[in-house]
């Protein structure tokens, strides 16, 4: 019986353990928004979310990414980014705002928004900071919980060969 309860209490633990893994974001680079390609001509560039636009410049895709406006350490990523907004000053807003109010994805009318775009964030404070989370390094919890029941039945076989 004492067998059995190990078991569980040892099964439960690397679930919960299994469960609560995730990949810590790393720091891949910075860019300034009006380093992006020109508006003129008008309805030629797309509209990028930051999150878009760190997968362009950084590789990947944009779920990739976290993206701040502090610096570039992990511990002050707070989700927000510089864009360009036609016809407006440059904004702070989330990682992945964008507001499209012409043809759908170009940057073409006033309103529009991208982060990385050379229109309105020429004061040079327009500094994105991006983080990418690779999950890829992370072993998934089945995995874990695999590994753990090895442990487990390891421990199991040497207790009765004792």
């Amino acid at each position: 019986m004492k067998i059995k309860s190990f078991l569980v209490a040892a099964l439960l633990m690397v679930a919960a353990f299994a469960g609560s893994v995730s990949a810590a974001p790393v720091y891949v680079g910075t860019w300034n928004v009006d380093n992006g390609p020109s508006w003129y001509p008008n309805g030629s560039q797309p509209i990028l979310t930051a999150q878009d636009a760190a997968a362009f410049l950084f590789g990947g895709v944009a779920s990739d990414y976290a993206i701040s406006t502090v610096d570039s350490s992990v511990a002050n990523i707070n989700f927000t980014a510089w864009i360009s907004v036609w016809g407006g000053p440059a904004s702070i807003v989330a990682e992945n705002f964008f507001q499209d109010t012409g043809v759908v994805g170009v940057y073409d009318t006033p309103g529009d928004t991208s982060a990385y775009i050379k229109d309105h964030c020429y004061q040079g404070g327009c500094i994105n900071y991006a983080f990418k989370v690779d999950s890829k390094n992370v072993p998934e919890p089945s995995s874990l919980l695999l590994f753990g029941l090895g442990l487990v039945g390891f421990a199991v076989a040497r207790r009765r060969k004792a």
